[in-house]
């Protein structure tokens, strides 16, 4: 083995080992042994850990190479778009939905839709599109993995892929919610600094900031390119803005987080730093480092834009590409294991819980915990053989999470009227729309979303106006959480007022 590969594979090591003992740490810190706890590591996660796990968890490898190379590919007109959207996104959430989510006393976004519109049709659907769209985001964070074994330690892809899979699927069955949440404030803290150093060094080489800037503009000039000169046109760039800033409000590995708070004001401002770290991450990348590997590549177009990161690093000191390694690597994890347990989550929590109502607690435990097995293995499969530029497949899949849950979700919380055929009918008018737009019509990437999600608004509000609005004890949970957290004896009271 070369020299340049030893120090890599000792932090890779390293940090596999950490990432396992982690997970052994908190099955043992597991005290009530219930799904929710399970699901959610108990709640009382603080504000550094949180903030840190919810950055680690959307800072994802698509993030850290396949944002690069789109940066690299497509230019600044879809990777501001994106980065603009995901901003927007996190504010939505931040200020609309989270005190009143947190408040609902949920473990999942499927169990929140199910206590606010208790319509069966509706708690088999939702589970349904968020483990379709899940898996395809899965897949496109695996690949990143393969890539980096392959590249740097000549580990063919497939077992790239393989050792990947194994380290993650193992914390994350054994320790939950909890240790996915550990495991990502650790990958947050490795990520944010291999950012920090490699955009240091982005910014120091060839003349530094501005100068940088100019020379790679000149070299490619596509990059900054405005107008007709733009790689995709413009709907392309205002689908992905709307994609990533609607699609936060129902992203499961990120409501998810909210819950695990220890209040709703912490889990708000968790959001808050997540979404600050996030922009340094987007500015550093997308700008610094792409422009450094435009003038190390003389400008040209690449085979494979998604190795613009890696080609990079092959210029940089070999102990600060073991760490950039390690926190790539760790960029695949982080998201990873958080979308695996909203996955697991969706189907055996929500969806079994909803074909099997009276399942035991301890019955929807072990299910979700077997289903972070399986599905991490189906995915592990479905990631041998995937597709090119990363950016476009998972935002792809998160164009029908949007179209399909977005308008259910936020109407629910905040317009009184909106009823269960409404929530009904905007998902299914939504997801169906996007998906025949996306299949059926040769349409600008990413633009489907620009008319499947009005089709779900419409949807929801005639849907809503044409039946019998909400009762009170419909509105019941969904009013005491816009004031304060949903509780036993709130339950207990709505079972005496209005009966089951």
């Amino acid at each position: 083995m070369p020299s340049t590969q030893i120090v890599p594979l000792v932090v890779l090591a390293a940090y596999m080992l950490l990432s396992v003992g982690i997970g052994v740490y908190a099955s043992r810190k597991q005290k009530s042994g219930t799904a929710k706890e399970y699901l959610t590591g108990g709640g009382g996660v603080g504000f550094w850990i949180n903030g840190f796990a919810i950055f680690a968890a959307f800072a994802t490898g698509g993030t850290m190479l396949g944002n690069i190379g789109l940066s690299y590919a497509g230019g600044w007109g879809y990777i501001t778009a994106y980065n603009a959207g995901v901003a927007v996104g996190y504010l939505l959430t931040t200020f609309f939905l989270a005190k009143t989510l947190r408040n609902m006393n949920v473990s999942t976004v499927p169990e929140f839709i199910k206590a606010r519109f208790k319509n069966k049709g509706l708690n088999i659907i939702v589970p349904i599109v968020i483990v379709v769209t899940l898996v395809a985001y899965l897949v496109a964070q695996m690949k990143v993995g393969g890539m980096i074994g392959e590249r740097l330690f000549g580990i063919p892809y497939t077992w790239s892929v393989i050792l990947i899979g194994l380290v993650y699927i193992f914390y994350t069955f054994i320790g939950g919610m909890k240790a996915v949440t550990l495991t990502d404030f650790m990958q947050g803290l490795l990520m944010i600094a291999v950012i920090v150093a490699t955009g240091a060094i982005a910014l120091s080489t060839n003349g530094g900031g501005i100068d940088s800037y100019q020379l790679a503009q000149e070299l490619r000039p596509q990059w900054t390119a405005g107008g007709d000169d733009t790689p995709f046109p413009f709907v392309a760039y205002v689908g992905g803005f709307l994609v990533w800033a609607t699609v936060n409000a129902v992203l499961p590995h990120t409501v998810m987080r909210l819950f695990a708070a220890k209040t709703e004001r912490t889990g708000r401002a968790s959001l808050s730093l997540g979404l600050g770290l996030y922009v340094l991450t987007g500015i550093l990348t997308c700008v610094a480092v792409v422009a450094s590997t435009i003038i190390i590549t003389g400008g040209g177009d690449l085979e494979n834009a998604d190795e613009v990161f890696l080609i990079f690093l092959e210029n940089v000191p070999n102990w600060l590409m073991a760490v950039a390694f390690a926190g790539i690597f760790a960029a695949v994890m982080s998201s990873v294991s958080a979308m695996l347990l909203g996955l697991s989550a969706a189907f055996s929590y929500d969806f079994l819980g909803e074909v099997r109502p009276n399942m035991s607690d301890s019955a929807k435990r072990s299910a979700t915990k077997w289903g972070v097995l399986v599905f991490g293995i189906i995915t592990l499969l479905l990631s041998m053989n995937p597709p090119a530029l990363l950016t476009l497949l998972y935002t792809a899949a998160m164009g029908l999470l949007a179209s399909a849950l977005f308008f259910p979700t936020i109407l629910g919380v905040w317009w009184k009227r909106m009823n269960s055929v409404g929530a009904l009918v905007g998902a299914i008018a939504g997801g169906a729309s996007y998906l025949v737009l996306l299949w059926g019509f040769s349409l600008p990437a990413l633009s489907q979303i620009l008319i499947s999600l009005p089709i779900s608004l419409v949807a929801c509000i005639v849907g809503s106006l044409v039946t019998k609005p909400p009762t009170a004890k419909d509105l019941h949970r969904i009013s005491i959480a816009h004031e304060r957290e949903y509780t036993d004896a709130d339950a207990a009271a709505a079972e005496a007022t209005f009966g089951r």
